[in-house]
């Protein structure tokens, strides 16, 4: 085969290479569309699942663009190809599961099994460990239950409320708060599971483990400070939120806090937080890499 006649300059060698990724996104989008479909008519309209579909599209970019890009030697290990079948099986069983039950979380549980399984199946341990971004990444899809969700915001909201009340109440605006109910003179505010800081918290890692990911520090010190920052810059987010928003419905009404007011407020904080969490890896850098280098 001569280079013109090749598709987009590849060779027979080069898609023989992508032959089982593509056999592989095929065999998952004939088991999980019908899956996705439901989801995307309930679950990831929800705030705490609003990730999902940009996160999958991250990690079928970041397994996509490896397997384009580097040769991947399919195993020829028993044990690794077993292992593999056990994981698959587990995965398909639980997809299965999930859709005759309608469990969500079942379903969406399913795709990290199933996708550890296809890596180490066909690449062995040694592909699971270069693919292991994309993989882990699929445990943010996990659709979580509201009992689950409402025994981790709960200490969260009270928190927050705690928090903020004592903070407006200190510089005399008449703000108290009952369990996760803000009270600010005539009015009162639900801390909502959005405003808890889990939906922040989610993001953060998620958006913090991309970039890190993608930027690559040589220093684990640097990776370390950034991953440990962003549980507090999210909840630090989020009771600067609730406070603006409680300062905006005593100064302006009810009406103006629940209006665009309410997502403008989310949408300034999540930036903000990002805006931090680059700082903090601005000064690790500096901390560690760049003192190094003297």
């Amino acid at each position: 085969m001569n280079a013109a006649s090749r598709p987009f300059g590849m060779t027979r060698r080069d898609l023989k290479r992508l032959l089982p990724g593509a056999v592989f996104a095929l065999g998952w989008l004939a088991l999980y569309l019908p899956v996705y479909w439901g989801f995307a008519e309930g679950p990831w309209r929800r705030d705490e699942n609003a990730h999902a579909l940009i996160l999958m599209a991250i990690a079928a970019g970041a397994a996509g663009v490896r397997l384009a890009t580097e040769p991947f030697g399919l195993t020829d290990k028993p044990a690794e190809i077993a292992q593999g079948g056990a994981f698959i099986l587990a995965g398909l069983a639980a997809a299965m599961l999930g859709r005759a039950s309608e469990a969500e979380l079942v379903a969406s549980a399913s795709q990290a099994p199933l996708a550890l399984g296809a890596a180490l199946s066909l690449f062995g341990w040694a592909g699971v460990r270069r693919l292991w971004f994309p993989i882990a990444l699929t445990l943010y899809l996990v659709i979580w239950p509201g009992w689950a969700l409402d025994a981790l915001t709960a200490p969260l909201k009270i928190a927050v409320s705690q928090t903020v009340a004592a903070a407006l109440y200190a510089a005399g605006l008449p703000v108290a708060h009952a369990g996760a109910v803000i009270s600010a003179g005539p009015y009162q505010l639900l801390v909502a599971d959005a405003c808890a800081g889990l939906n922040s918290l989610i993001a953060l890692t998620a958006v913090g483990a991309v970039y890190l990911y993608m930027v690559k520090h040589a220093d684990w010190r640097v990776n370390a400070m950034v991953l440990a920052s962003l549980a507090p810059i999210a909840v630090a987010a989020n009771i600067c939120r609730v406070a603006i928003l409680v300062l905006i419905t005593w100064f302006m009404g009810f009406d103006a806090g629940q209006g665009f007011l309410h997502d403008g407020a989310g949408l300034v904080m999540f930036a903000l937080a990002l805006a931090l969490v680059f700082s903090v890896d601005a000064l690790a850098v500096f901390l560690f890499l760049r003192r190094a280098q003297r």
